[in-house]
């Protein structure tokens, strides 16, 4: 049967596989309206009754795709698509009808594609949430570190940490108010992806990631960039990349 999508996706790479796999798989669906950023998707979904489904990435250019969907009654299955596991349980107060993760395997979003042909309106919600709650169950972050200075080894507690830097290879912990810092056994896209929550803390540029609890002032620097003071110094300026600012901006409003 023939279907209209919406596509939200702003990786030209992840669109070109996702749009190969529909011309494979499912020639009659038809991607009518194409976006890559949140301003987009909202207009879109303001009609969303135009399409039979969404297929979202989570991550757009300008921020959190769950943004757009604030205030619309959106009725039309939604497939998200995304890199990060941790917004699985969250995507379901937007329709989600599956949750499909980065890099994109054919056979994987085939199967998406068979639970919206498969689930009638009146059956999604529940039985979807049942079975994504089994494949993503509540992630349980670290409460604590177990950190370096010199030759000790000291535990220093999740809510006590400023910010994360990496430096030559180390990364460090630094500690709220004594701004004391610590040599900790991960690298930062371990900590980003696996060890903190991602709702406090925030990975402003390749270098740093944040606490939104010890933020204390944001202001506009230059090129567009936002700089930061947190409750521990530093000795050069906490810098949010250009490229992140506007998704930053959305985070600490969530």
């Amino acid at each position: 049967m023939k279907k209209k999508l919406l596509l939200a996706e702003d990786e030209p790479l992840a669109q070109q596989r996702i749009l190969a796999i529909l011309k494979k798989s499912r020639p009659d669906w038809e991607v009518v309206t194409l976006v890559n950023r949140v301003s987009e998707l909202s207009d879109a979904l303001k009609y969303s009754e135009n399409y039979d489904l969404i297929l979202c990435d989570i991550h757009l250019a300008d921020g959190l795709s769950f943004t757009a969907f604030k205030g619309k009654k959106v009725e039309v299955p939604v497939v998200f698509i995304t890199a990060y596991d941790q917004y699985a349980l969250e995507s379901f107060e937007h329709n989600c009808i599956d949750y499909v993760l980065k890099p994109i395997q054919e056979e994987r979003l085939l199967r998406a594609f068979d639970k919206v042909c498969k689930y009638s309106d009146s059956s999604w919600s529940e039985s979807i949430l049942d079975q994504i709650s089994r494949h993503f169950p509540a992630k349980i972050y670290k409460k604590r570190f177990l950190a370096k200075i010199g030759s000790r080894l000291v535990f220093i507690p999740v809510d006590q940490i400023a910010y994360f830097y990496a430096e030559d290879g180390i990364t460090f912990l630094v500690e709220s108010g004594s701004s004391q810092k610590y040599i900790v056994d991960f690298s930062l896209n371990d900590l980003q992806l696996d060890q903190l929550d991602p709702k406090i803390f925030y990975r402003i540029n390749r270098s740093f990631i944040i606490n939104l609890d010890h933020l204390v002032e944001m202001k506009p620097y230059t090129n567009g960039r936002l700089t930061l003071s947190l409750k521990a110094k530093t000795d050069s300026p906490i810098v949010v990349a250009r490229e992140k600012v506007n998704e930053f901006k959305t985070w600490i409003n969530q």
